[in-house]
């Protein structure tokens, strides 16, 4: 003879407020232990019109790659660039001459170089000018795009035209608007070899102007990464990733 099997309702377990704490401990420690969601990529920015910039973002790419951390690369006028950087809109500018974070201490920098920056007098030719010296830029209109702080640096507190582009500046030169240009070299040469026959009278006063190393600098809310990026950026300067010529 079967016997019949009872159904015995399930009653879920009363806890106590003790008990209650414990379990929302276990699930915060469950939580804290699951894998999270992948952290947004860095925003960087950088000036496309810049060369420099340009060359500074390529390399920055291998170099978060290496690093494992995610990048996006946001394209913004030089200025906009930096002032973005420093009010933490982006997480860091592709690159600037050393001692930024003295003028911005909302930066710092990433103490391994990036790359290095070159910077040229330019003057129309058929002047008896002579070498570059410092001299010239006291008695002299000097000219500069807008957000070339290096261009500042020897200027020192100088009289000096901005413009938006390098176009724009030799345009000035020409016309008589301004005496001397003065240009980072990697993106003053390209415009005069795309523009060879416009700015054919156009020459570099030697020696050069300015010449450093280029960092990479980010907001200080993105310090723990620092010491990745550097490690990645001495591993592949040990590895002679890039070669630097007088070029930039």
């Amino acid at each position: 003879m079967r016997k019949t099997m009872k159904t015995v309702p399930f009653h879920p377990p009363r806890f106590g407020a003790v008990g209650f704490l414990l379990l929302f401990a276990a699930c915060a420690v469950l939580s804290w232990a699951a894998p999270g969601r992948a952290r947004e990529p860095y925003r960087i920015g950088y000036a496309p019109d810049a060369l420099i910039h340009v060359e500074s973002m390529k390399r920055l790419a291998v170099v978060y790659a290496r690093a494992g951390l995610p990048v996006e690369f946001v394209p913004l006028p030089q200025k906009r660039s930096l002032v973005q950087a420093v009010d933490g809109v982006i997480d860091g500018d592709a690159g600037r001459i050393l001692g930024l974070e003295k003028r911005y201490p909302g930066l710092i920098r990433v103490d391994v170089r990036l790359t290095n920056i070159y910077g040229a007098a330019y003057v129309v030719g058929g002047q008896e000018i002579g070498p570059f010296r410092d001299g010239l830029l006291g008695v002299m209109k000097v000219g500069a795009v807008s957000g070339v702080v290096w261009a500042e640096k020897v200027m020192k507190g100088r009289p000096l035209e901005h413009v938006k582009t390098y176009e724009a500046l030799f345009a000035m030169l020409m016309e008589g608007r301004i005496d001397i240009a003065l240009g980072s070299r990697i993106s003053a040469e390209k415009v005069l070899r795309d523009n060879a026959r416009r700015y054919g009278r156009i020459r570099q006063l030697e020696p050069l102007v300015f010449q450093a190393p280029f960092y990479h600098y980010l907001n200080r809310k993105d310090a723990d990464i620092v010491p990745k990026l550097e490690k990645a950026l001495r591993e592949l300067r040990a590895e002679d990733y890039w070669r630097d010529g007088k070029g930039n």
